[in-house]
């Protein structure tokens, strides 16, 4: 795949938070540059009149969605199942309905480097520190920055680890569709060792590592407003 080439999806998550999504939408038009061929939202509501309403509030996306509330895990491994089965793109962006970005965002940028390092199962933007260990230490990062390894290609900087798979902001392969998502309670934590173990599509487990994009000095890229929950494992 050349980097030329690249096509890129943005997959917005949401559950039914009309303000969230109405400004990380906007935020996300207004933010996000690249290669976006393809704009998909999935809906946990479980409520067909809403997801209607959805359709002719949000004409830009293709709208899908699992019939009844899924919850985090369910929510997605259902949407990567249908990305999977009809989405023709090379990467794809994971965007859950309570984020908004800090300064403009060059997916293609993203893309190219993922495209070169295909030991970087993704590239995640850095929040803002949202729980008391972060707030303590400084940071998200801050919070174990011994763990991440500065690195430089060119005009591109990002930091690489090995301590998680975030469903934070982030950019990742269309191949990664495949591997599926587990469902149930701590699934980033058991998506992060299945990872690490087995690998990913394109190297083995030993091989992988995890991406943030820029530099420590840039601060957050992307600020979480989520600060009401609507439903289960949100």
């Amino acid at each position: 795949m050349s980097a030329k080439n690249t096509r890129i999806a943005v997959l917005v998550i949401t559950d039914g938070r009309d303000d969230y999504l109405q400004r990380t939408v906007r935020s996300a038009m207004a933010n996000l540059t690249g290669p976006v061929t393809e704009w998909w939202m999935y809906d946990d509501t479980g409520d067909l009149a809403y997801r209607e309403g959805l359709g002719r509030r949000y004409p830009t996306f293709v709208h899908i969605n699992g019939g009844a509330r899924q919850g985090f895990g369910g929510a997605i491994r259902d949407a990567w199942g249908h990305l999977a089965d009809w989405s023709t793109v090379d990467y794809v962006f994971h965007l859950e309905a309570d984020f908004v970005f800090n300064r403009p965002v060059d997916l293609g940028a993203l893309a190219s480097v993922l495209t070169d390092r295909t030991y970087l199962a993704q590239m995640a933007l850095v929040r803002q520190s949202w729980n008391a260990e972060e707030r303590a230490a400084g940071g998200l990062l801050e919070r174990a920055l011994h763990a991440y390894t500065p690195t430089q290609d060119g005009p591109h900087q990002w930091l690489e680890h090995t301590l998680f798979w975030t469903t934070n902001p982030s950019l990742y392969r269309s191949s990664m569709l495949h591997v599926g998502w587990p469902d149930g309670h701590q699934s980033e934590g058991i998506f992060t060792h299945h990872l690490l173990k087995y690998g990913t599509p394109e190297v083995s487990g030993d091989r992988v590592r995890f991406g943030y994009w820029g530099s420590i000095a840039d601060g957050p890229w992307v600020e979480h407003i989520g600060m009401e929950r609507a439903g289960h494992g949100y």
